[in-house]
Protein backbone atom coordinates (compact mmCIF):
# COMPACT_ATOMS: atom_id res chain seq x y z
CA UNK A 1 0.00 0.00 0.00
CA UNK A 2 2.59 2.30 0.85
CA UNK A 3 4.05 1.87 -2.55
CA UNK A 4 1.13 2.54 -4.22
CA UNK A 5 0.58 5.92 -2.15
CA UNK A 6 4.16 6.86 -3.16
CA UNK A 7 3.45 6.14 -7.33
CA UNK A 8 0.35 8.21 -6.99
CA UNK A 9 1.78 10.83 -4.87
CA UNK A 10 4.89 10.65 -7.69
CA UNK A 11 2.25 11.33 -10.38
CA UNK A 12 0.53 14.33 -8.77
CA UNK A 13 4.15 15.86 -8.26
CA UNK A 14 5.11 15.53 -11.73
CA UNK A 15 1.42 16.78 -12.88
CA UNK A 16 1.99 20.25 -10.88
CA UNK A 17 5.77 20.45 -12.15
CA UNK A 18 4.29 19.44 -15.84
CA UNK A 19 1.76 22.31 -14.95
CA UNK A 20 4.09 24.81 -13.92
CA UNK A 21 6.66 23.97 -16.92
CA UNK A 22 3.71 24.52 -19.46
CA UNK A 23 2.90 27.97 -17.84
CA UNK A 24 6.05 29.02 -17.94
CA UNK A 25 6.86 28.50 -21.78
CA UNK A 26 3.48 30.43 -22.32
CA UNK A 27 4.26 32.88 -20.78
CA UNK A 28 7.52 33.13 -22.44
CA UNK A 29 6.05 32.56 -25.76
CA UNK A 30 3.85 35.91 -25.17
CA UNK A 31 6.65 38.37 -24.10
CA UNK A 32 8.70 37.23 -27.00
CA UNK A 33 5.08 37.47 -29.65
CA UNK A 34 4.69 40.96 -28.00
CA UNK A 35 8.14 41.98 -28.02
CA UNK A 36 9.50 40.48 -31.29
CA UNK A 37 6.57 42.46 -33.58
CA UNK A 38 9.39 44.36 -36.37
CA UNK A 39 10.91 42.90 -39.41
CA UNK A 40 14.03 43.92 -41.00
CA UNK A 41 16.94 42.14 -43.06
CA UNK A 42 19.65 41.19 -41.72
CA UNK A 43 23.16 40.51 -43.96
CA UNK A 44 25.71 38.03 -43.06
CA UNK A 45 28.38 39.93 -42.78
CA UNK A 46 31.23 38.13 -41.40
CA UNK A 47 31.29 34.64 -39.68
CA UNK A 48 33.48 33.34 -36.43
CA UNK A 49 35.04 29.90 -37.21
CA UNK A 50 35.13 27.80 -34.44
CA UNK A 51 36.79 24.58 -33.64
CA UNK A 52 36.54 22.02 -31.22
CA UNK A 53 38.74 18.75 -30.72
CA UNK A 54 37.86 15.55 -29.09
CA UNK A 55 38.53 12.03 -28.46
CA UNK A 56 35.91 9.53 -30.10
CA UNK A 57 36.17 5.64 -29.52
CA UNK A 58 36.38 4.14 -33.73
CA UNK A 59 34.53 0.88 -31.94
CA UNK A 60 37.78 -1.52 -32.79
CA UNK A 61 39.68 -0.45 -29.22
CA UNK A 62 41.01 2.53 -30.75
CA UNK A 63 40.62 6.36 -30.64
CA UNK A 64 40.11 8.93 -32.85
CA UNK A 65 40.90 12.47 -32.76
CA UNK A 66 37.72 14.52 -34.48
CA UNK A 67 37.31 18.39 -35.40
CA UNK A 68 33.98 19.83 -34.49
CA UNK A 69 34.02 23.10 -36.91
CA UNK A 70 31.10 25.77 -35.96
CA UNK A 71 30.54 28.71 -37.91
CA UNK A 72 29.03 31.79 -36.03
CA UNK A 73 27.66 34.40 -38.60
CA UNK A 74 27.54 38.34 -37.62
CA UNK A 75 24.90 40.44 -39.37
CA UNK A 76 24.33 43.98 -39.95
CA UNK A 77 20.76 45.21 -39.95
CA UNK A 78 19.33 49.14 -40.29
CA UNK A 79 16.63 50.49 -38.15
CA UNK A 80 15.20 53.70 -38.66
CA UNK A 81 18.69 54.72 -40.45
CA UNK A 82 20.49 53.01 -37.21
CA UNK A 83 23.14 49.94 -38.53
CA UNK A 84 23.19 48.15 -35.58
CA UNK A 85 25.16 44.48 -35.58
CA UNK A 86 24.09 41.15 -34.15
CA UNK A 87 26.26 38.39 -33.53
CA UNK A 88 23.69 34.52 -33.13
CA UNK A 89 24.04 32.18 -30.75
CA UNK A 90 23.08 29.40 -33.45
CA UNK A 91 26.16 28.37 -35.32
CA UNK A 92 26.11 26.42 -38.86
CA UNK A 93 28.77 23.35 -39.65
CA UNK A 94 28.73 25.00 -43.14
CA UNK A 95 30.60 28.38 -44.33
CA UNK A 96 27.91 30.93 -46.02
CA UNK A 97 29.03 33.64 -47.82
CA UNK A 98 28.85 37.00 -46.97
CA UNK A 99 26.17 39.11 -48.12
CA UNK A 100 23.52 36.35 -47.76
CA UNK A 101 20.28 37.80 -46.26
CA UNK A 102 17.17 36.85 -43.79
CA UNK A 103 14.71 38.12 -41.64
CA UNK A 104 15.33 39.35 -38.10
CA UNK A 105 12.34 39.94 -35.86
CA UNK A 106 13.15 43.01 -32.92
CA UNK A 107 11.65 45.20 -30.27
CA UNK A 108 10.25 48.35 -32.09
CA UNK A 109 10.91 49.89 -28.34
CA UNK A 110 14.42 48.59 -28.14
CA UNK A 111 16.09 47.45 -31.98
CA UNK A 112 19.47 46.02 -30.40
CA UNK A 113 16.79 43.13 -29.10
CA UNK A 114 16.57 41.11 -32.30
CA UNK A 115 16.54 37.35 -32.91
CA UNK A 116 16.77 35.38 -36.06
CA UNK A 117 13.29 33.34 -35.33
CA UNK A 118 10.12 33.94 -35.25
CA UNK A 119 8.34 33.41 -31.71
CA UNK A 120 7.13 29.98 -32.04
CA UNK A 121 3.98 29.04 -29.65
CA UNK A 122 5.22 25.70 -27.80
CA UNK A 123 3.82 22.55 -28.81
CA UNK A 124 5.16 20.38 -25.80
CA UNK A 125 5.86 22.42 -23.33
CA UNK A 126 5.28 20.31 -19.68
CA UNK A 127 4.68 17.09 -21.67
CA UNK A 128 7.74 15.36 -20.52
CA UNK A 129 6.35 15.61 -16.78
CA UNK A 130 3.14 14.78 -18.11
CA UNK A 131 4.17 11.04 -19.34
CA UNK A 132 5.95 9.81 -17.14
CA UNK A 133 2.98 10.80 -14.79
CA UNK A 134 0.99 8.88 -16.79
CA UNK A 135 2.74 5.95 -16.43
CA UNK A 136 2.89 6.54 -12.76
CA UNK A 137 -0.42 6.96 -12.44
CA UNK A 138 -1.40 3.78 -13.62
CA UNK A 139 0.94 2.03 -11.94
CA UNK A 140 0.27 3.11 -8.79
CA UNK A 141 -3.53 2.37 -8.94
CA UNK A 142 -2.50 -1.00 -10.64
CA UNK A 143 -0.60 -1.44 -7.06
CA UNK A 144 -3.47 -0.12 -4.78
CA UNK A 145 -5.94 -2.13 -6.76
CA UNK A 146 -3.81 -5.31 -5.83
CA UNK A 147 -3.02 -4.35 -2.58
CA UNK A 148 -6.49 -4.13 -1.42
CA UNK A 149 -7.93 -7.41 -3.07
Amino acid sequence: MGLAIGLLLGAILLFWLGTRHRKKVYAEYEDDSQKYTATTTMTLIKQTKSETQRWEDTGDGNRELITDICYLPTYEYTVNGEVYYYTSNHGSDTEQKPGMQRTGYYDPSDPKNITEYQPQKPVLGGVLFFIPGVVLLIFGVVVLRNSLW
